[in-house]
């Protein structure tokens, strides 16, 4: 039923920080947990609230504070539905921070140039989620 399925995944083991990624359509496992959004939130969205601090450190205090973070887990996060706006400058951010790595992969920047760069998009992407979270 989910196979083939565009989503969201993230690896079950996690370190400090969760870090997800979008999935593109294909066979998954366990080895990499992945959702289906059935709302109107486009699945980028998902993956700039997983990937910030904020949510991390929620997860690892209210939820599960182990090194596996699973489905279940995942489905106790809070997701506060961003404004229209909120939801523009995040899909900027993404794709800005896609566009990057996209550029490092291609050789067309150094992995320093990248880092620095995505470094910057993530402090955006941490004062937007605070803002949409009211942290």
């Amino acid at each position: 039923m989910f196979f083939f399925k565009e989503g969201f995944c993230w690896t079950d083991i996690n370190s400090t920080f969760l870090k997800a990624r979008l999935k593109g359509k294909g066979i998954f496992d366990v080895v990499s947990m992945s959702l289906f959004s059935k709302t109107t939130i486009p699945d980028w969205f998902y993956v700039v609230v997983i990937n910030t601090s904020f949510i991390s450190l929620y997860v690892d205090n209210f939820i599960n504070n182990t090194s596996h973070f699973q489905i279940n887990d995942a489905r106790q996060m809070p997701i506060v539905i961003p404004t229209e706006i909120q939801l523009q400058h995040a899909k900027e951010l993404f794709y800005n921070a896609f566009k990057v790595k996209k550029m490092q992969l291609r050789q067309e920047i150094s992995e320093k140039s990248a880092v620095e760069m995505i470094s910057k998009i993530e402090e955006s992407i941490a004062v937007l989620v605070n803002a949409i979270y009211r942290v």
